[in-house]
């Protein structure tokens, strides 16, 4: 192997290893996080290209299992943007920055960066869980999904019927 090679081949290593211990995932499909620049002094990471367009998608997890226990899991991805907490940057928006905010019905706004999130002990019946993609000051950037969930009567509620 050419002394060339081996140095690209290296540099290659270093940017993998360097992305698990950063805790980043270079895979394909993977969400949207800081890409990775290796300069002569080190690995850098930068944040999503500015002008990007975010990108949302939402979808229940193993939806009839989780209904019946009275559960929903709602699992998202992103791109175009990098996740990260308000309070980390002083609730100040930056561009290609950004969090998710979560809601059942017309209960309270969960704002976080957790793109698995479940909902236990829903009552019986129908109920919307809405995802949206929000700036650090909590406006909305524009993407946004609802998912209906219908959750079955308890064991308790079909005796008495």
């Amino acid at each position: 192997m050419s002394v060339r090679k081996a140095m690209i081949k290296g540099v290659a290593s270093i940017a993998m290893v360097s992305a698990v211990v950063l805790g980043l995932s270079l895979g394909a499909g993977a969400i949207e996080r800081p890409k990775l620049i290796v300069l002569s002094e080190g690995i850098k990471a930068i944040s999503p290209e500015a002008g990007a367009t975010p990108e949302l998608s939402a979808k229940l997890s193993d939806p009839e299992k989780k209904a019946q226990e009275h559960t929903a899991t709602v699992e998202v991805k992103v791109a175009g943007i990098q996740l990260i907490d308000p309070a980390a940057v002083n609730e100040q928006p930056q561009q290609g920055q950004g969090h998710l905010h979560y809601q059942v019905d017309t209960g309270p706004v969960i704002a976080t960066t957790t793109t698995k999130l479940s909902f236990h002990e829903l009552s019986s019946g129908s109920h919307e869980i809405t995802v949206m993609l929000v700036s650090s000051d909590h406006q909305p950037l524009g993407p946004r999904e609802t998912l209906k969930v219908n959750i079955p009567p308890a064991l308790g509620d079909r005796a008495q019927r």
